[in-house]
């Protein structure tokens, strides 16, 4: 028996790594059956609202530990840290990894499941290999599970060599896959896929649809001005997309907010472009309160999906509804490639346009039945390799004599 702790987490805040814990406890309980799984989360309020009622038997931990005010010792410590240490010395356990060190001792492996916090994006992967490290020095078995990594535009070479010291590294997309490949990281590395591919669907407590109409479910995201889209002519594309199809009736759209949090909230873009939509009626906006399995079932009831954040379109993907990814990262672009070997439902965030999300949305009705078809073929095979991580986690450990 082993024990398993789930680290690079944010919260439940956010769908997507909702979907990741989920999935990822499913697979890892198993395959390994584990004494206990604990979770380190950044807002573990998130996750005790969220998860904490269908996984009751997992341990959910806070990663920010507080700090004191201004000036204490603790204040002081993590400025330094964060400010001075971890630019000289890349992958150092960072002041609030350390402060929760007793969390990584007695613990048999360390898994990352961060999806993509091993990227330039967001604030870089030092945090996460700090988390990898820590658990290295108290003999843990460390894992990056199912991710998207890099590509990296500064320290390429040092990311690499830390790469190389994770006991085990699996990778949603070949692109990542031959990315890692590139810079040397070959001999624990493995392709799988994303295992929210696997995550269950809820029906109950969802909001009823009318089934008379074409659902069209947009999944609307607050980032998009960081990846090279203004905030305001994304909202004004999608106002007049929806604007034009509301011109036949045979149209209803819900909005999809995935991530909602105060500096990280699609709900206030939902209902931004509802604003800009009145007085048209056939449009909604799912609660954020549902959970992942909830969102994915409503998600499943659209007949076309349109989202930027990935996990919502691995929802409409994973259910067979044609989607068109708004990509704002490799990933967007490597899980297209995979399923359907090309990039024809992704639309770059930087080109998006009323012109090109129509063009983008007129292929998916053209190409519908092909789409679903190819689904249908593709997703019981994706599903399998969502399963991989597990496998090859098990024998990793199995040759090591761990299990």
């Amino acid at each position: 028996m082993s024990k398993v702790l789930l680290v690079g987490h944010s919260g439940s805040f956010n769908k997507g790594c909702e979907a990741l814990v989920r999935s990822t406890v499913d697979i890892v309980q198993r395959h390994l059956h584990p004494e206990t799984i604990s979770l380190m989360s950044d807002d573990p309020q998130s996750d005790i609202k969220a998860i904490a009622h269908d996984l009751p038997h997992i341990s959910i931990n806070n990663a920010l530990p507080k700090i004191g005010g201004k000036f204490s010792p603790s204040w002081i410590l993590e400025r330094v840290e964060s400010r001075i240490i971890r630019k000289i010395k890349l992958g150092l356990p960072s002041y609030d990894t350390w402060k929760n060190r007793h969390f990584y001792k007695n613990v048999d492996i360390v898994i990352s499941i961060g999806g993509d916090t091993f990227s330039d994006d967001y604030e870089g992967p030092s945090v996460y290999f700090g988390e990898l490290d820590l658990a290295k020095r108290n003999g843990a078995f460390t894992m990056i599970w199912a991710a998207s990594i890099g590509p990296f535009k500064h320290l390429e070479k040092q990311w690499a060599d830390l790469l190389k010291q994770v006991d085990l590294i699996t990778v949603r997309e070949k692109k990542t896959q031959q990315y890692l490949q590139s810079l040397g990281v070959q001999d624990n590395l493995k392709l799988v896929a994303d295992p929210a591919f696997l995550l269950e669907k809820y029906p109950e407590g969802t909001p009823s649809l009318p089934q008379e109409k074409i659902i069209i479910g947009l999944g609307m995201s607050a980032i998009v001005a960081e990846y090279g889209s203004d905030h305001n002519f994304y909202l004004d594309a999608f106002a007049q997309f929806v604007q034009t199809l509301s011109k036949e009736d045979k149209y209803h759209f819900i909005l999809i907010p995935h991530v909602v949090s105060p500096d990280n909230n699609d709900l206030t873009v939902c209902e931004a472009l509802m604003q800009k939509l009145q007085p048209i009626e056939n449009i909604q906006i799912i609660s954020p309160e549902l959970n992942t399995c909830q969102m994915k079932y409503v998600i499943s009831q659209c007949h076309y999906f349109i989202g930027a954040r990935t996990h919502s379109t691995i929802a409409g993907l994973s259910t067979c509804v044609p989607t068109l990814s708004i990509g704002y990262s490799a990933k967007a672009i490597g899980i297209n490639q995979d399923i359907f070997g090309n990039t024809d439902y992704v639309l770059p965030i930087k080109d998006i346009s009323f012109e090109n999300l129509m063009a983008k949305f007129n292929l998916m009705v053209e190409k519908k039945i092909e789409i679903v078809e190819t689904l249908k073929k593709r997703i019981p095979e994706i599903q399998k390799k969502s399963n991989l991580s597990g496998v090859y986690l098990q024998q990793a450990l199995a040759e090591k004599g761990l299990l």
